[in-house]
Order: C-alpha cells, then sequence, then structure tokens
C-alpha cells in the first residue's frame, strides 16, 4: 500500500489504519493485499495522490468513525508533469450525492505516452461505484499500446472491459445494471488517439475556442441517425435522456479517434456533472483566462458547485 495505511504500514501508527481492514467480506475488490478492505472502503482514500474509492458511504458504521471522516475530508487531485506536458486532474462528490462513483487516471505509460481517462460509474450507490472502479483499475494496468494500432488497441482493451464488467454484473444481483462511461486519451508524441462510451467528453481548446470532439452516445443520437425522429424532435424526445450504451452492458462499440497536437493546445475530459450543469461558454471563458492548470481546473468545479452541484463532477486538464 503506497499510502502506508495498510496494517503495519510506514504511515499506519500516525495516520491509523482502517477499523474494517481485518473484515474479509471485502476482499478482492480491488488489487492489493488490504486493497479491498482499505482504498475501497474509504472515500476519499488516495495512493500517490489519486482517488481510489467511496464504498464507505454504503456503510452507516463509516459514517460516525473518525478515521473515515479525517479521510473523507481531503480532496481528489492529481498534478503531473512529463517533459512539456502538464496535467491535472480533479473530482468532487457534489453536494447531493452520498458517493462519489467517478473516476480519473493519469498515468504515464512506456515508450513516452500518457494515458488520462475519466469514466463515470452507472447503477445503483453500490454498482455504479464498483463498474467505475473495475475500469479504472483496468486501464491502470496498462503499462504499453502498438505504435500505429493504438485506436485498434483501445478499442479491443474496452471491449474486454465491457465484458468483465458485465458478467460481473450478473453474477451478483445487486450489481445488476452496472456500468460506467469512458473517455479515454493516449498522447503519444504530438498525436492524441481517443476512444469514447457514454456522455463524457472531449474538449479541444485551441486558439482561445473550444470544440467537443467527442459526441454523446444517447439514444436520441440513435433514432435521429435510424430515422425515428427528426433533428427538430431531439430537443423534448424522451431519449435524449437516455444513454445508448455504456461500458459494461455486454454489446458496447466503442467510438476512437485521433487528432494532431498542437503548441498551446488543451485537452479537457469532463463527466456529466461539469459539462451538463455549465455552459461551453463559460467553460471556454475559464480556459481562456490566464491562469494555470489548477486554477482552470477548480474554477470549472466551483462553477459546477454553483450550478447546484447535484452530480459528481470530475475533470482532467492536458496541455502541451
Amino acid at each position: 500500500m503506497k499510502c502506508g495505511r495498510a496494517p503495519g504500514g510506514e504511515n499506519a501508527e500516525k495516520q491509523g489504519i482502517c477499523p474494517a481492514t481485518n473484515d474479509p467480506s471485502y476482499d478482492g475488490f480491488n488489487q492489493g493485499d488490504f486493497a479491498g478492505r482499505i482504498c475501497w472502503l474509504l472515500s476519499g482514500t488516495f495512493c500517490e495522490g489519486k482517488i481510489q474509492g467511496s464504498f464507505a458511504e454504503k456503510r452507516d458504521s463509516c459514517k460516525s468513525c473518525n478515521f473515515y471522516k479525517k479521510i473523507h475530508a481531503q480532496e481528489g487531485i492529481t498534478e503531473f508533469t512529463y517533459g512539456a506536458r502538464r496535467f491535472f486532474g480533479m473530482t468532487h462528490i457534489g453536494l447531493t450525492r452520498k458517493s462519489n462513483d467517478d473516476r480519473y487516471l493519469i498515468k504515464r505509460l512506456n515508450n513516452n505516452n500518457v494515458l488520462i481517462a475519466v469514466a463515470d460509474g452507472l447503477g445503483d450507490e453500490v454498482a455504479g461505484d464498483y463498474a467505475a472502479e473495475i475500469l479504472r483499475g483496468k486501464l491502470a494496468g496498462l503499462n504499453d499500446i502498438a505504435k500505429n494500432k493504438e485506436k485498434q488497441e483501445l478499442d479491443r482493451l474496452v471491449r474486454e472491459i465491457d465484458s468483465t464488467i458485465y458478467n460481473e454484473s450478473q453474477s451478483h444481483h445487486r450489481l445488476e445494471g452496472m456500468g460506467s462511461t469512458l473517455v479515454g486519451v493516449l498522447l503519444h508524441e504530438k498525436i492524441a488517439h481517443w476512444v469514447h462510451v457514454g456522455d463524457s467528453r472531449l474538449y479541444l481548446h485551441r486558439n482561445k475556442k473550444m470544440t467537443q470532439v467527442t459526441e454523446d452516445q444517447m439514444l436520441s443520437r440513435f433514432l435521429l441517425e435510424e430515422g425515428e425522429i427528426t433533428a427538430e424532435q431531439v430537443s423534448t424526445h424522451y431519449s435524449r435522456h437516455i444513454m445508448d450504451q455504456f461500458v459494461g452492458c455486454g454489446y458496447t462499440e466503442p467510438e476512437t479517434g485521433s487528432l494532431k497536437i498542437l503548441p498551446g493546445d488543451l485537452l479537457v475530459l469532463t463527466t456529466d456533472g461539469l459539462h451538463k450543469s455549465i455552459s461551453e461558454n463559460a467553460i471556454n471563458a475559464t480556459l481562456n483566462a490566464d491562469t494555470d492548470l489548477e486554477t482552470k481546473a477548480r474554477a470549472l468545479v466551483k462553477a459546477s458547485l454553483d450550478a447546484g452541484g447535484d452530480d459528481n463532477i470530475t475533470v482532467v486538464i492536458a496541455a502541451k
């Protein structure tokens, strides 16, 4: 355990350990001898600054635990610099949710590649959290992707994760219907290869203008493409609120693409807790401000909270 809060860990005496550590019923939720009983249980538990899990919100006994309260009070942020690239990620539980079912990842791979991703867990409180954690864990286990096969490999990986989550959901009735959105970007030299499922988004900010790269995979989009509804009907049709697919549905068809990155560009990955609460004009204005990545990210999260904060909020910004 990199956090050092495992039994016998270097920080255990100073920071304490989760009282549920010795409860074997939580073994196997994550990788590591104690991860299922610590990182998975504690909302706001971090390894190397990355948020790990929020399962504790489902346990009434955790809400009065002083150790849980102390860890939960921390904030989920990651700042990372690699060569000329800079990254900042941030997640917030919001103002109304009991748990944070969002996840994000910033990881250096081999061959100077960097993988960034955001995911939004779907299902009830337990299921959505678990699905997003499975997805994040599978992505975190990736070390390399073959050159010139980036999109194919990302597509294959997401389909494999889709099967893993679907099969898990079929094994436990409490997890039925669980899944997650995903938008991931593999940065290789001057190219960004992306993969997308659901309604989390990738934006490109260039020359003070923001472009939405991915398109939300909603049922209304499918019905429009099939000619079942008209473009005029989309804004009022019930299907605009229904996701067409997600990672874990068992039939995921990821969308992939590539784009060239220029000096000064920003890549922005968000869950819908951010981009559905504030306008694209407001997001663009924040990105245009003469501030660093952390200030931009914090301003976007604050704006989402000011708009109601009725969902988990996650944003990752990459700059070159």
